[in-house]
């Protein structure tokens, strides 16, 4: 978990902001799953993380859910079952947690660098508070992760993530 986020902030530092932003739509759930006894993601466990550890999200966790279908699965910032799209804008800073009316369209502004933030803040925290429980440890063991040594005996001597 730690590399993950590590990469997630460093896609945000280099100006990687699809990456970045579609990495930190992904840590609620994956945080979710580990935390979970069936090792499963769901909206409902998506909303309740995102309310606990990314309290800057919390009024909107919904929008955030949505957001998180609609990009990672479609490539749209029109969240499911919402109203208008969501518009993530390019650091430094920005327009973030708020919606506006433009040309008489409601339109809700994230900032990518802000959230970003704000997530992987919330994914430390949390593992601080949960990283060496039993549900969260046996979850890790089925992570995928960097494996320099490949995965034997299918793949020997060259680096994969499994």
């Amino acid at each position: 978990m730690d590399e993950l986020i590590a990469q997630i902030r460093l896609a945000s530092a280099q100006g990687l902001h699809y990456l970045a932003l579609m990495g930190a739509l992904a840590l609620p759930d994956i945080c979710g799953a580990l935390a979970s006894a069936n090792g499963k993601a769901s909206g409902p466990k998506y909303k309740a993380w995102l309310k606990a550890y990314v309290p800057e999200q919390a009024a909107d966790a919904d929008s955030i859910y949505g957001l998180r279908c609609s990009l990672l699965h479609q490539g749209q910032t029109m969240p499911h079952g919402g109203t208008f799209p969501i518009a993530c804008t390019f650091p430094p800073g920005g327009l973030h947690n708020l919606s506006t009316v433009v040309n008489g369209e409601q339109v809700g502004w994230l900032a990518i660098d802000m959230f970003v933030a704000e997530v992987t803040t919330g994914a430390e925290r949390w593992l601080a508070q949960f990283g060496t429980s039993n549900t969260v440890v046996r979850n890790l063991e089925k992570f995928a992760r960097y494996r320099p040594e490949g995965l034997p005996p299918h793949v020997a001597g060259r680096p994969v993530i499994a």
